[in-house]
């Protein structure tokens, strides 16, 4: 064995290095820029003038009622990932909501969405089912929870009343549904001809970009192999539940918070108009934990519907947007982190998102 073949695994390892450390830098300075325009949406000095006089106990205890009801939520998006999973092979329940609770964890602590990778990784370690059948259920997922969102800003949008500017929600509605609706027809159509699908992209965007395109079906091929699960009615089903499960928990956990914790004059209906708007928002891959667009894309949602030009109200979203924020993240990272100290098989490194990124080059 040649020298420069023992050097090999070390260079990676570097390089893989680097390729993090690039990315956190440039996820540090798009969380940023966002949390420098949530600053110019909402004073941080009226935000501390409100907090000087807030109903603490109150915000503690409704906090305490969010966690509850928003952990609902995130236990609902954690189990109906199984439904998916569960046509690639034998697989246990508690072994697919760990690697879940741990990819979101994930999710939340690695710039640009890189975590999104974690899932079906640990997945394929620890079971033994298919890598790219299990990159293909959270392409799935995604797309499935973009419609749903898209579909409900467009609607939130064309009945909105409000004098509030909504060019900016609008705009990245219809980026994300030029992203969504064409992937929603491929997978229907792929599903049934998937040669065809693969003869119409190669015959079209293969003759312009054709290394695109290659990119595209690989993706489009992992899409229909995650797409099985949704096939069957017993998945189907359960999946559809959990899916509005954990929606519907998600939006009234954040409404809860917003009027009795914060006294922000949202409305029930209102609230869905903010929570969409948020999501949407957070399709832009951004720093670890999502700071800056979270905030930044809460407050753009409650100004639709609250005056921020008052001090007191100013200080009322901020705050919500802030605390929103903490607390969300308490819920999905505390679970993960334990399961990570526990378990051993749950861990993840720079090596491991190497592994992750080739899980799409090649079929196991």
């Amino acid at each position: 064995m040649t020298s420069e073949s023992w050097e090999r695994p070390g260079r990676s390892e570097r390089s893989e290095a680097t390729r993090i450390i690039l990315s956190t830098i440039v996820a540090v300075v798009i969380g940023a820029v966002f949390l420098w325009l949530a600053a110019r949406s909402v004073s941080l000095e009226d935000m501390g003038s409100y907090l000087a006089v807030a109903d603490w106990r109150r915000i503690g205890l409704v906090s305490l009622v969010f966690m509850g009801l928003y952990g609902i939520c995130h236990g609902a998006r954690v189990v109906r990932w199984y439904y998916l999973v569960r046509p690639l092979g034998e697989v246990k329940s508690g072994d697919v909501h760990r690697v879940c609770t741990v990819g979101f964890l994930a999710v939340v602590i690695l710039p640009l969405r890189l975590g999104e990778l974690v899932r079906p990784l640990l997945l394929a370690r620890t079971t033994g089912v298919s890598g790219s059948g299990a990159l293909g259920t959270v392409v799935v997922e995604r797309v499935i929870d973009g419609l749903i969102v898209t579909g409900v800003l467009f609607l939130a949008l064309w009945s909105y009343q409000g004098d509030g500017s909504v060019e900016a929600a609008r705009a990245l509605g219809t980026v994300a549904a030029m992203i969504f609706v064409p992937a929603l027809f491929f997978a229907l159509v792929g599903y049934y001809q998937r040669e065809m699908a693969r003869v119409v992209l190669f015959s079209t965007a293969g003759r312009v970009v054709p290394k695109v395109a290659e990119k595209v079906w690989e993706l489009l091929d992992q899409f229909y192999d995650g797409v099985a699960g949704l096939a069957r009615r017993r998945d189907l089903m359960p999946f559809a539940a959990l899916t509005g499960l954990y929606w519907g928990m998600n939006w009234v956990a954040m409404w809860v918070l917003a009027r009795f914790a914060f006294g922000l004059e949202v409305g029930f209906f209102e609230m869905i108009t903010v929570l969409v708007v948020l999501v949407v928002g957070l399709m832009v891959p951004a720093g670890p934990a999502m700071a800056g667009n979270f905030e930044y894309f809460t407050v753009q949602g409650l100004g639709l519907y609250v005056p921020l030009e008052d001090s007191l109200v100013s200080g009322q979203a901020g705050a919500f947007a802030g605390a929103l924020h903490v607390l969300q993240l308490a819920v999905i990272v505390l679970p993960g982190a334990w399961l990570l100290v526990r378990d051993r098989r749950m861990r993840f490194g720079g090596k491991s998102l190497k592994e992750a990124r080739e899980l799409g080059e090649a079929k196991n």
